[in-house]
């Protein structure tokens, strides 16, 4: 379920952080940083709400594969247990980029160790050792 979590475009990340100094936790991964680096638009090694955002938008449209402004819940293989429950609250089982962002969101706060609004790719790494 989580194959391609941060190559979400990876846009996202599942809740539950322990706050621990990502940076010695581990090395990142090349297709963490690659990614990292193309959603980066101002280029500060970070990735912040705005840039995190526009990931999250255009990894909606590219999987809405039937252009309907609609996700199945199905599809959704990148967010965490905690963003399914959130989204899975409506009876339907359609997402909205709305839901679908704010469903990703939950993971942009639980990856955020130091809570400084910043992701960066060693927290990334950390947050999905932590979640898989």
């Amino acid at each position: 379920m989580r194959t391609g979590r941060f190559c979400l475009t990876a846009a996202a990340l599942g809740l539950l952080l322990i706050h621990v100094p990502a940076a010695a936790q581990t090395a990142a991964s090349p297709d963490v940083r690659a990614w990292m680096s193309k959603q980066d638009g101002n280029g500060d090694g970070k990735l912040d709400r705005g840039e995190f955002h526009q990931a999250v938008v255009e990894a909606f449209f590219l999987r809405d594969k039937d252009k309907d402004g609609f996700l199945a819940i199905a599809e959704l293989t990148e967010a965490s247990p905690e963003a399914l429950k959130a989204i899975k609250r409506k009876d339907d089982a359609r997402i909205s980029l709305q839901e679908y962002a704010n469903a990703l969101f939950k993971d942009f706060e639980a990856a955020d160790a130091d809570s400084d609004g910043l992701l960066t790719v060693e927290e990334i790494e950390v947050y999905r050792k932590r979640t898989r």
